[in-house]
């Protein structure tokens, strides 16, 4: 039986943050007053979206992508990005959405155009459907990032209501976390139906959003905490 796992998206639709899912890249979450030193230099980055007051995702969730190749089980996308229009690098994204039966494995490839090192993440961003039974497990240890106390650079052990290492119900209160140590497998559980995402090792962080009152949750592969490039310059990450 077929059965939709993400919300229901209007095909016309091209605001990312009203889709299924989309990629973060060349960073995920924001970078913090949209300033980040590297190798000697600041860069600055400019806010790209109206759901932050800071950088947030990188450029690839908001633009327009070209179709590399494209067949009956497969799509490879791409996008040329230069650093007058956003993260202060040129560089080369590529998405392969690819089904295997049951499956959907998405590829992500980044290459840095600019004859300089550049930092860099990845990360997922889908939207699950959320309903009163839904339930998730997943292993994580510590938490870097909490949107109601934006504690940065001072993990703390998970409390016992946000620690999902056994299948538990998510919390009815809006819940935004980024928490290290994830060993890339997760779990969701409907009542007719259970998913479980898989990740390499380069996605060891794992972010749990839960907006209160919506019928949608997220549950994010992630390469790195919230503002990691500030965080590694503090010699934190």
């Amino acid at each position: 039986m077929e059965q939709d796992v993400l919300r229901s998206t209007n095909e016309s639709e091209k605001n990312a943050n009203q889709s299924a899912m989309f990629v973060m890249m060349p960073y995920a979450s924001f970078i913090s007053n949209g300033k980040f030193p590297f190798f000697g230099i600041t860069r600055s980055v400019p806010v790209n979206s109206n759901i932050s007051q800071y950088p947030i995702h990188g450029d690839v969730w908001n633009q327009k992508l070209q179709v590399i190749h494209q067949d009956d089980t497969s799509v490879e996308l791409q996008l040329s990005h230069k650093k007058e229009d956003g993260f202060p690098y040129n560089y080369t994204a590529g998405i392969v959405y690819k089904l295997e039966q049951d499956k959907l494995i998405i590829t992500l490839k980044l290459k840095n155009d600019t004859p300089l090192p550049m930092p860099y993440g990845l990360g997922l961003h889908p939207f699950f459907k959320n309903n009163k039974k839904t339930m998730i497990q997943y292993n994580t240890q510590n938490i870097w990032y909490r949107g109601d106390d934006p504690i940065m650079g001072q993990p703390y052990p998970l409390p016992k209501e946000l620690d999902f290492s056994e299948p538990k119900t998510l919390p009815r209160t809006t819940t935004n976390i980024s928490m290290d140590n994830w060993d890339g497998i997760a779990t969701i559980i409907q009542e007719d139906y259970s998913i479980t995402i898989q990740a390499d090792d380069s996605m060891h962080h794992l972010t749990l959003y839960i907006p209160r009152g919506k019928d949608f949750f997220c549950l994010e592969p992630v390469s790195h905490t919230p503002d990691a490039f500030n965080l590694a310059a503090q010699g934190i990450v």
